[in-house]
């Protein structure tokens, strides 16, 4: 996402030209004191993209209780976690869509199930085999699915934490300066933003629930195969079919059940229009991004090489 402006206040960074001279001969800068020079690092970590340090200065610099700072700090804190809320985001976007895997399972389940049902109203062991072998592949594919679904509501549960906290710090910010219109722009387009995430957290929580439950009833097929089939005729692993998977793995929890961590170097995927959105690097509203300034800009403020 890029920074159009930051919110700055009217006072100088403490570093001089002495002090950036010493910077670049590996002296160190000293670490922040004043709660202007907090907010002034908090402010320069947050154009750097150092969102874990600049929320750190900033929160510390509103701990100081400073009526000049707070409305600044809140407002660049707004950003800060937005941002924050971002990257959880495009964790999740490195393979396209989720919503492919999980059709694709799903309907690789349904035929599986059909196949399964139309062996057990014969007497055909042959087919009876082919069938719990194909039921078995679907079942596991639709586990993996299931997984990389749980991962995504995961990191759309952090993001949809950090925007809510984005939005208060905005709302707040607006609060104590009513007039600032940047704010209340910037609130009016995080919460557009939250709509559509918990839209995406909903679609994806249906499409997990709907896994699940053909996961079970594909889970009962197999059990009843495996009844009927000889045991000198089924493959490897069968009997333990109700615990683990064929990697010996963990079978999906039940529904409401605690779920374990999703597979290291799984798939994490999100729907198309949400991917689609965050790629377009969130060119809201008529491609308006979020202002970075606490005020409207003057033409002086607008210059990315003024000092303050």
């Amino acid at each position: 996402m890029r920074l159009i402006a930051i919110c700055l206040l009217s006072f100088h960074f403490s570093t001089s030209a002495a002090t950036s001279n010493a910077t670049t001969n590996s002296v160190k800068e000293p670490p922040p004191r004043t709660t202007r020079e907090l907010f002034n690092a908090g402010t320069r970590r947050l154009t750097e993209g150092n969102w874990r340090e600049a929320e750190a200065y900033l929160q510390t610099a509103l701990a100081r209780q400073d009526e000049r700072v707070r409305p600044p700090a809140l407002y660049n804190l707004g950003h800060v976690r937005f941002s924050q809320g971002a990257e959880e985001l495009k964790k999740s976007l490195a393979s396209g869509p989720l919503t492919r895997r999980s059709r694709a399972a799903a309907e690789r389940a349904q035929t599986a199930s059909a196949l399964a049902s139309d062996a057990l109203a014969g007497e055909d062991l042959k087919k009876m085999v082919q069938a719990y072998m194909n039921g078995r592949g679907a079942r596991r594919e639709l586990r993996d699915a299931t997984q990389a679904v749980s991962r995504a509501l995961e990191l759309h549960g952090a993001a949809l934490r950090k925007w809510q906290r984005s939005l208060g710090d905005f709302k707040s910010a607006l609060e104590l300066r009513p007039a600032d219109t940047n704010a209340q722009h910037n609130v009016e387009t995080v919460e557009r933003a939250i709509a559509r995430l918990v839209d995406s957290i909903r679609e994806m929580e249906q499409s997990r629930k709907e896994m699940g439950q053909r996961e079970r009833e594909l889970g009962e097929q197999l059990k009843e195969l495996r009844g009927r089939i000889p045991q000198d005729m089924l493959p490897p692993g069968a009997d333990g079919d109700d615990e683990l998977d064929e990697e010996g793995q963990p079978k999906i929890p039940p529904e409401g059940k605690e779920e374990g961590p999703g597979r290291e170097g799984e798939e994490i995927r999100v729907s198309a229009e949400l991917a689609g959105w965050l790629l377009d690097a969130f060119q809201l509203d008529n491609n308006r991004r979020l202002p970075m300034g606490s005020r409207e800009a003057t033409p002086a403020e607008r210059n990315p090489q003024r000092n303050w």
